[in-house]
């Protein structure tokens, strides 16, 4: 076979029976002709089905398209490619709006500072119609917001930081830190507690503010086009936005209550050790820069009975000296902090020694004539009061209580009731 040769089936080779014996031509006579036909013959010839009935068996048939159809194809997919590379750009510039956005929620620990760039930094990426703080959690808004009410003025161009009934909070949000798409009936009933201007929304997303179980309020969206948030959008980025800025709500609100283990004295509220002796050195430099009078006074406790079998005693009634020292003092131009176990430091900025002098045995009388009732027993109190006044020799703060301290031993010694 030659190269060029087709690769076909040959042809069944013939027998060349032409040089055979007369044996092999010649059958015997004793042997019986064969009568049974071959099976192939018993049941017909075998016929092998055609390629082309094979092919189209095994391959359906293809519709050939025209060129007019090839090219509308490839321009529908063209088309869908130009799309879904329009939508990838489209969220790579919302992914780099909610990388600004959050660094701003992670670089402040005020929250009133950072509620008021949030929502500037929406609107502006965003551009919303509306964009509405809704606070509904006690603390935060005892804390942070203690004078935003329903009126409150905007803070920008739509924008507001605004008080929120809990129950409609929790009733809008289910339990569940997913955005909600509000529907026409549950725009209706939101837009009763939103003002006047934002009666215009058509359409709306609600973004609950929770974390750990806890709802600190919601971050409502709003536009004036009724197809702008529509049921079909995604809300997975707006979901991490709205756990990320509950986290920073959660926060700050523990900065503030650390802040207040370190400000105040757990027993009686005053300002801590730490905190009195911080202002004591602000104000101690404020009076020598501005040359201004400032006087300290430093309150010592004497209790006329045995607590040695109720310590819990001798704490109320440093928290009852306290109550006295802060109602006497109160709306004045001062500091008052706990300074010791038994001792209170009065800050008086702009107060000249002799007007201290008028105030401390004022403060002195005022406790002796309000004893302490323990069960059925009057403790008797007794301060004893160490005034100390800022002069040209002082050039550190422990020198205005040096001074205090040295007074206040001295009356000690004397054991005199009053200070003078």
């Amino acid at each position: 076979m030659t190269e060029d040769s087709p690769i076909v089936t040959p042809p069944t080779e013939k027998c060349d029976c032409s040089n055979a014996t007369e044996d092999q031509r010649t059958e015997p006579a004793d042997h019986e002709p064969d009568t049974a036909a071959p099976a192939a013959e018993a049941i017909g010839p075998v016929q092998e089905p055609c390629l082309p009935e094979v092919l189209e068996a095994s391959f359906p048939a293809v519709q050939v398209q025209t060129p007019d159809e090839l090219h509308e194809e490839i321009d529908d997919l063209k088309r869908q490619l130009a799309s879904v590379v329009a939508t990838a750009a489209m969220n790579e510039r919302i992914w780099r709006h909610f990388t600004e956005i959050e660094r701003i929620l992670f670089r402040t620990r005020e929250l009133g500072q950072l509620a008021e760039e949030l929502l500037r930094e929406i609107k502006l990426r965003f551009q919303p119609d509306q964009a509405i703080l809704l606070l509904c959690h006690p603390d935060i808004l005892e804390r942070f917001f203690p004078d935003i009410s329903q009126g409150s003025e905007p803070i920008g161009e739509g924008t507001w930081i605004l008080p929120f009934p809990a129950e409609i909070g929790a009733e809008l949000c289910a339990g569940t830190s997913r955005p909600y798409l509000l529907s026409e009936d549950s725009m209706e009933r939101l837009l009763d507690h939103l003002p006047e201007a934002v009666s215009s929304a058509r359409s709306g997303v609600v973004i609950p503010l929770c974390i750990h179980n806890i709802l600190f309020g919601g971050l409502f969206l709003g536009s004036i086009d009724p197809n702008r948030y529509r049921p079909s959008d995604g809300t997975d980025l707006l979901e991490q936005l709205g756990v990320k800025i509950a986290l920073c709500m959660d926060n700050c609100l523990a900065y503030e209550r650390v802040k207040d283990f370190a400000v105040q004295d757990s027993l009686t509220g005053l300002l801590s050790f730490f905190q009195i002796h911080t202002v004591l050195e602000r104000e101690f430099r404020k009076a020598r820069r501005n040359g201004t009078p400032f006087t300290a006074l430093i309150v010592d406790l004497d209790f006329f009975h045995d607590f040695e079998g109720d310590p819990e005693a001798g704490n109320e009634i440093l928290k009852h000296v306290a109550d006295i020292l802060e109602e006497i003092l109160a709306g004045e131009d001062c500091f008052l902090g706990r300074y010791g176990s038994d001792e209170f430091l009065v800050l008086l900025p702009g107060v000249q020694e002799d007007e201290a002098r008028e105030v401390a045995p004022y403060l002195s009388q005022r406790i002796r004539k309000a004893p302490f009732k323990l069960r059925n027993t009057a403790v008797l109190i007794q301060a004893i009061i160490g005034v100390g006044t800022l002069d040209d020799a002082m050039t550190i703060p422990q020198n205005l209580l040096d001074s205090a301290y040295a007074e206040l031993l001295l009356h000690k010694l004397r054991q005199d009731d009053s200070p003078l």
